[in-house]
């Protein structure tokens, strides 16, 4: 009996302080708490664009409340449910503001369940005046390439010549362009590629742009880099009329030419060869003009298209012989010839000791018909000298002789 007293005793306390801690902490409105660091949310921000304004400080205020109410209500905030606004469409001016805040608690509270004993910090905000306006975007170079390279920054690409920007007034009003630096040291290859840009002054200080919006965060530059060699111009001479390479004298006037390309095809290319000069097509001192012709894929940075080159002979003269003395060669089997050119004006040329001495009778003209058919036919011939003394003279221009060609007559049988 005395065991089950003290039980009943025993759970009759339990249930009182259950009782009393439930009204201590649910039921209770003499209590208050303070909810820390509660985050301000801004409306209106549309309206004050329209006005061409902005606020440039005071938007990550945070506020603490000190709220008094019962223990139910107070248990069910948190300073993520509580929500603090400010509405900004009350701003006009530019300026340092003092703004009101509106409290809301979770629906699930009643709005007038608390009493707010303080709230803190007041909120101030920055309001400035909103601009807009173009940059030139400007590149800033440093370091070199390669001594056997070469960078095109005059006709760099970029895909943003100017940006557009636009912020605080203040901000704004230091930014005079956007600078793009580049290491250039060592490169040897063509640049395509985005860059990140730096908003500066007019002294090329780096301005604080973290209130700046901008077109685009990145220009795309592409600037050819190639390697360049110094090429010789060269020739080939093709010697007769008398006139070989230690008798004449030539001489350019652009002896060489710079070029830009790609190292594999510049690896390759050790000079350039303005053709042939052909000696015997050249009865006297004259100059020539020549195209410079260059790979695909090759540039020429002299600028230099064609090159002029000066021909000049030296001891040599030139005379005039009425030659009868013409042979044809190689006549096909089965066929004779007639010649219809009886004689011809050959011009020669070669030393003055030679000419001098020679008549027509040292010369003789050769026309090889050989793998000819039947015909009346134009046949370039050479010239020779008979007589070995005169060795070295030789004939200018192109010599043509008029052959006719038949089937020969079958011979009679007796």
């Amino acid at each position: 009996m005395k065991r089950s007293k003290f039980n009943a005793l025993l759970l009759s306390f339990a249930i009182a302080v259950g009782l009393w801690l439930y009204v201590v902490t649910n039921v209770s409105v003499e209590y208050d708490t303070t909810f820390h660091d509660i985050p301000v949310q801004f409306e209106g921000e549309t309206a004050l664009e329209e006005r061409g304004l902005m606020v440039t400080s005071g938007t990550d205020a945070t506020v603490d409340l000190r709220l008094y109410g019962s223990r139910s209500n107070l248990n069910n905030l948190s300073a993520q449910n509580i929500t603090i606004k400010v509405d900004l469409s009350r701003i006009y001016d530019p300026g340092t503001h003092e703004v009101g805040y509106d409290i809301s608690y979770p629906s699930d509270v009643p709005s007038n369940a608390f009493e707010t004993l303080s709230k803190s910090p007041d909120i101030t905000i920055t309001v400035e005046k909103w601009e807009s306006k173009e940059v030139p975007v400007r590149m800033v170079y440093e370091g070199v390439v390669p001594e056997d390279y070469l960078d095109d920054r005059d006709n760099a690409l970029l895909d943003y010549e100017v940006i557009g920007i636009s912020g605080p007034a203040s901000v704004v009003e230091q930014i005079d362009r956007a600078e793009i630096y580049v290491d250039m040291q060592g490169r040897t290859e063509s640049i395509s590629e985005s860059f990140q840009y730096t908003l500066c002054d007019k002294e090329g200080n780096p301005v604080d742009a973290a209130l700046i919006t901008a077109d685009t965060a990145r220009v795309r530059l592409d600037l050819t880099i190639q390697r360049f060699k110094e090429l010789p111009v060269v020739y080939t001479l093709a010697e007769g009329g008398g006139a070989t390479e230690a008798n004449v004298k030539i001489t350019l006037d652009t002896p060489t030419i710079r070029v830009s390309g790609s190292s594999a095809i510049l690896e390759e290319l050790e000079q350039i060869n303005l053709g042939t000069i052909d000696l015997a097509a050249i009865d006297e001192n004259t100059t020539k003009t020549y195209p410079v012709k260059l790979p695909e894929g090759v540039i020429n940075l002299t600028g230099v298209n064609e090159v002029n080159v000066a021909i000049d002979f030296n001891g040599l003269n030139t005379r005039e012989f009425i030659v009868e003395n013409i042979r044809v060669v190689g006549v096909p089997a089965g066929m004779e010839y007639e010649l219809v050119t009886k004689r011809l004006t050959v011009v020669v040329r070669g030393p003055d000791s030679k000419i001098n001495q020679m008549t027509a009778h040292d010369l003789v003209v050769t026309a090889d018909i050989s793998g000819k058919t039947p015909g009346t036919l134009i046949l370039n011939a050479s010239v020779d000298t008979t007589d070995p003394a005169y060795e070295g003279v030789g004939a200018l221009g192109t010599i043509s002789v008029s052959v006719t060609l038949r089937e020969s007559p079958e011979k009679e049988t007796t």
